[in-house]
């Protein structure tokens, strides 16, 4: 699934065309040959001295309103701490899971019904897997609960609060372990019983960690934000069992693929230190490490030229890898590499022309389209239908708030209160609900219902038959 959130309350229509109305006054010319012509004084409309019109206008869609199945009242998520935002609610087995009243709530996602309470005053963030539902109490201590019967399973005496800059705040179930991520120190506890198994700080990021964690194979990966001569993103590598770090490379950023206990991460670092102004040669360079020791043991090159005159663009923009292909953007194209058989100087497999006027990043693969999100429109989506290259939009009637993309359905919530469910394979609209909301979170899926999280409350809707 993904998951996209325009920025608060903020709006960069597409076309900005800007107006300037020049009041002009007329001088009557007269002739006077005799004596003096009396005239009325003249009364002048007040100009404004700034004057901007957006003259972009929104398609207009005719298709059923759907009337939401139940509403309920939650703690308002445009109150929450902005490390709570994304986390506060969550669907699964049929069942609705957020907070009221600092509590945290069970509803059942057909009918709306409360089906248990749990806790006082409990830190808005949740995350499920496997039956159980793990956050944090007001202190910032890890808890489990049974998602059937809203019963405690283990509550942790370790609070994980710690005063960072940026604040970046995760929990990560894994087989095993509940890590809580913490700006940029990591939390290990065992996911039986909730007991600190370890705790581990990169005292070089002061704070500044990224929300991703991956394990594989008793090794846990974590990517942070550090300052050398530039400021980069870098790799760390702990024991899972002991939180020993096994070693770290500043420049590179998470995983795209791991296999055969190498990680393959792409070097970030190396293009800020090129004249890409100038030259218009470019180059990705992706390292393979030993997962376990951090050795070098190979290194993939993708090299092309910048179109054009200078000054040339950097001309790297998003990497992403899905089911062993590697999709790269270069200049205006995307590059499509099979990971397994790449060696260096191998042409791409398939080219993409990048959609036209995009201005974004490169999110993912959902129903063999690539997916774009817009930088110009805060979260607007398009795509590129993988069979044959052309382009692909999802467009509504109203300047968007969140998109929500799962499997065929494409939910797109509204800054005029509508959410628009759209089909994601012919891009037409299929129905409409009104949500009353400005600003909305990330839209949830569960057992044919979706919920729409609009500001204080959760409103269940039952889907169309083409969307389930």
């Amino acid at each position: 699934m993904i998951h996209l959130q325009s920025k608060p309350r903020s709006l960069k229509p597409k076309n900005h065309l800007i107006r300037r109305t020049l009041t002009g006054i007329t001088a009557t010319l007269l002739t006077v040959c005799s004596g003096y012509a009396a005239f009325p004084s003249q009364v002048f409309a007040e100009k404004a001295d700034v004057s901007v019109r957006n003259w972009y206008s929104y398609p207009s869609f005719t298709v059923p309103e759907l009337k939401p199945s139940w509403t309920v009242k939650v703690d308002n998520y445009l109150n929450m701490n902005e490390t709570s935002l994304g986390h506060q609610a969550v669907a699964e087995e049929g069942k609705v899971f957020a907070f009221s009243k600092s509590k945290l709530i069970a509803l059942d996602a057909a009918t709306g019904k409360q089906l248990w309470t749990f806790g006082n005053s409990l830190t808005p963030t949740i995350v499920y897997d496997d039956g159980i539902l793990y956050g944090l109490s007001s202190n910032h201590k890890p808890y489990a609960v049974n998602a059937k019967t809203g019963k405690a399973v283990w509550q942790s005496g370790t609070s994980t609060w710690i005063d960072t800059r940026q604040g970046t705040e995760a929990l990560v179930p894994a087989a095993d372990t509940l890590y809580v991520i913490k700006g940029s120190t990591t939390f290990a506890f065992e996911r039986k019983t909730g007991k600190l198994r370890w705790k581990a700080d990169e005292a070089m990021a002061e704070g500044n960690g990224t929300a991703y964690l991956q394990e594989s194979d008793g090794v846990v990966l974590r990517t942070f934000f550090v300052q050398g001569a530039l400021t980069s993103v870098q790799l760390n590598a702990y024991d899972k069992k002991t939180g020993k770090k096994l070693w770290s490379d500043f420049g590179q950023g998470e995983a795209i693929h791991i296999k055969n206990g190498l990680v393959y991460s792409v070097d970030y670092y190396s293009p800020l230190l090129t004249d890409y102004e100038s030259v218009p040669d470019r180059k990705l360079q992706i390292n393979a490490y030993n997962l376990k020791t951090g050795a070098i043991k190979g290194t993939l090159e993708f090299n092309w030229k910048m179109p054009g005159d200078p000054p040339y663009d950097r001309g790297q923009g998003s990497v992403i890898a899905s089911e062993g292909k590697l999709y790269v953007e270069q200049g205006d194209q995307i590059s499509e590499y099979n990971l397994d058989t790449y060696k260096t100087g191998d042409a791409p497999s398939r080219t993409f022309q990048r959609p036209y006027g995009v201005d974004g990043e490169l999110m993912g693969i959902v129903q063999e389209r690539l997916i774009y999100r817009s930088n110009v429109t805060e979260g607007e989506l398009t795509g590129i239908k993988l069979v044959n290259g052309s382009g692909v939009q999802w467009n509504g009637d109203a300047p968007v708030s969140q998109v929500s993309v799962y499997g065929k359905g494409v939910y797109r919530a509204q800054r005029n209160g509508t959410l628009l469910g759209i089909h994601m394979l012919t891009s037409k609209p299929v129905f409409s609900v009104k949500t009353g909301a400005d600003l909305h979170e990330a839209t949830l899926k569960t057992n044919g219902m979706i919920i729409i999280q609009a500001e204080d409350k959760l409103i269940g809707v039952k889907l169309p038959a083409s969307l389930k």
